[in-house]
């Protein structure tokens, strides 16, 4: 018995999201500039976060424990949240499930909805910047990278990078919330 599927809430029109998905995945490809949009892409598996995390720890003191702490459990929370319960409930194909598309990378066969990459990159931005607000533009910047990053290379439609981002705002400012807390009491 095959169970039934939840389509995705339609964020942008299809039309619009294939549109936008064949402008950004069109874009150039060549070795070098894949190799350097595939480390970006990287970043938002979660550990390059926890990384980004345990060296804010390490040098900012009793804040940057906080706030570090807070961005390694943003991203990997948020990583399992996606990855282990948002995913098997929607099941949607990958842009390149039963159509010839370039895929850089490993050609993964889980769910595309939401992206999960860009949804750890989100929390972790977005809690990051709730402990240095000064360093938004950056963190932001590179969340926003790491989600057009997974249409580039093939892997995402781009609903499934801003759904991941929104996902990732909201368990970011909870995580943030829960950990910045205990200071204001």
């Amino acid at each position: 018995m095959q169970t039934p599927t939840i389509e995705p809430p339609r964020i942008l029109p299809e039309s619009v999201d294939r549109s936008l998905y064949r402008m950004i995945h069109g874009l150039p490809h060549s070795p070098l500039g894949d190799r350097y949009v595939t480390m970006l892409s990287d970043l938002g598996e979660g550990l390059g976060w926890v990384a980004a995390g345990l060296a804010v720890a390490w040098m900012g003191g009793s804040k940057g424990r906080r706030a570090g702490l807070a961005t390694a459990i943003a991203s990997l929370g948020t990583t399992y949240l996606v990855q282990r319960i948002v995913k098997p409930v929607f099941r949607r194909r990958r842009p390149h499930v039963g159509r010839d598309v370039l895929v850089v990378g490993i050609r993964t066969t889980d769910a595309s909805f939401p992206s999960g990459h860009s949804a750890s990159s989100f929390a972790a931005a977005t809690a990051m910047a709730a402990f240095y607000p000064k360093i938004s533009p950056l963190v932001f910047a590179l969340a926003a990278g790491v989600g057009v990053s997974r249409v580039h290379l093939g892997h995402h439609f781009p609903s499934d990078v801003a759904v991941g981002g929104v996902i990732g705002i909201a368990a970011g400012s909870l995580l943030a919330w829960l950990i910045k807390a205990p200071e204001a009491l």
